[in-house]
């Protein structure tokens, strides 16, 4: 890599053995960003197919793929050296590379929970557009009229907690001091999705106001390599004989669990709510 911070020093041709064509890499960043804006994301709520849905999941995937692959490819066969070019190449890089984490994650919770309640009429809506706020990961609505709400969420090596007195999600990287809060917060981000459901996609609830007042999980998704601190006894809850992460604060209430609870969590809140609904009915 050469160094910008000296912009007098001069450098020999041995320090460019093939010559950097301006427009040739030019025209490759337009080729990139013309395949990265030529189609806005897809929206997944016209329907609750699942399979159709998972199949344009895999169609993006395949799509971000190949963005990610071009912008790549040129990086290393142009040779960009200067740390400017490099880096700018990077960015086109990291934002489709996101969304491909994000969209292959998907891919395989959607697929589990289809393997798992398939029988029970399960649907599920991933990537649901919300405006000024993040699109709901994942939207999962049982015929009994059952909801949860998932965000799904990494941060690398990292251990998340719940700071209570700041009421909101921190996470502690390995072999750093402190913590670093977690942004944007998916608490928030939870709240603000669930509030914008209810008052815009009746439909999803039912399509009557007393359906979209009924109870609906919050669960926030904890991704591999990330991992959960052990939080105090009193902010754990247990379904079914089986303990979460429970959160209450202003805005709401929250799961907290990993990603290889979620079946088991799904499991258990069914039960749970099975439970509820038996004793308000006695």
């Amino acid at each position: 890599m050469v160094s910008t911070s000296d912009s007098s020093q001069q450098f020999s041709k041995e320090d460019y053995p093939v010559a950097i064509n301006t427009r040739d890499y030019l025209r490759q960043l337009e080729i990139v960003q013309d395949i990265v804006g030529r189609e806005p994301p897809p929206d997944y709520s016209t329907s609750i197919d699942n399979l159709e849905n998972l199949q344009q999941l895999e169609t993006e995937k395949s799509q971000l793929s190949k963005v990610t692959l071009t912008t790549l490819t040129a990086f290393f066969v142009m040779g960009l050296t200067t740390f400017s070019v490099a880096w700018l190449f990077m960015l086109f890089a990291w934002r489709p590379a996101v969304r491909l984490e994000k969209v292959s994650r998907l891919i395989r919770l959607i697929t589990e929970i289809l393997e798992a309640f398939e029988e029970m009429r399960v649907e599920m809506l991933p990537l649901l557009k919300v405006p000024k706020c993040e699109p709901i990961d994942l939207f999962v609505r049982f015929p009994g009229k059952e909801f949860l709400l998932f965000s799904v969420r990494s941060y690398g090596d990292s251990a998340v907690v719940y700071h209570e007195t700041k009421q909101a999600l921190y996470h502690k990287r390995v072999k750093r001091q402190g913590l670093s809060r977690c942004k944007p917060d998916p608490l928030i981000e939870l709240t603000e999705q669930e509030f914008w459901l209810r008052k815009n996609r009746k439909d999803l609830f039912g399509g009557s106001a007393k359906g979209s007042r009924r109870p609906m999980a919050k669960v926030v998704v904890i991704w591999k390599p990330s991992r959960l601190f052990e939080h105090r006894e009193h902010l754990y809850s247990t379904l079914s004989d089986q303990r979460f992460v429970f959160i209450r604060k202003e805005g709401g209430a929250y799961y907290l669990i990993y990603r290889d609870q979620v079946i088991d969590f799904i499991r258990a809140y069914l039960a749970h709510r099975q439970s509820q609904e038996r004793e308000k009915a006695a």
